[in-house]
């Protein structure tokens, strides 16, 4: 393929390739900023794409570039352990609050994460899935492993009170 059929080549194509990055991404400007990445990736090895496989080309590198994209942004919505112990204790809240806050602090950080986005913003599990790149499943599946690690750092005595086990 030539560089003076690019012009042409992505003309034709351009609104498919819209439409494909945007299953990934759903942010125009996001999809946008890809499309740009894309074009000028294809460009660049323009001269070594023969023209019966330029197409399949094309989508290999915008599929590249897009899921490169969704790990950049699973990895900063994230949030450290440290996140954790800031969290404020309301009104009405008894020191249970921050033991809890404690035990998350000991969970993975993904773990703590789909606690937090669940239990404290309070987020369903579409939302938080779509957050963190995942499945309605698999937002199902990270909590119940978290509840369960979480159990394990706590201990409640008969009288209700909460400790971190040792």
């Amino acid at each position: 393929m030539t560089a003076a059929d690019f012009e042409q080549f992505f003309h034709l194509h351009k609104n498919r390739l819209y439409n494909y990055i945007f299953h990934f991404v759903d942010i125009d400007d996001d999809v946008q900023d890809l499309m740009q990445e894309v074009c000028l990736a294809f460009y660049q090895r323009i001269e070594r794409i023969d023209e019966k496989t330029a197409l399949a080309y094309l989508y290999r590198i915008a599929h590249n570039k897009a899921i490169n994209w969704q790990k950049k942004i699973r990895k900063t919505v994230l949030r450290s352990n440290h996140d954790f112990d800031r969290i404020p204790a309301g009104k009405g809240v008894d020191n249970s609050q921050d033991i809890v806050n404690k035990a998350i602090a000991f969970l993975p950080v993904n773990l703590g994460t789909v606690i937090h986005l669940y239990y404290f913003d309070k987020l369903s599990y579409q939302e938080i899935g779509m957050q963190l790149g995942k499945s309605v499943k698999s937002v199902d599946s990270l909590l119940t492993r978290a509840r369960k690690k979480l159990r394990k750092h706590l201990e409640i005595s008969v009288d209700g009170t909460m400790r971190i086990k040792k």
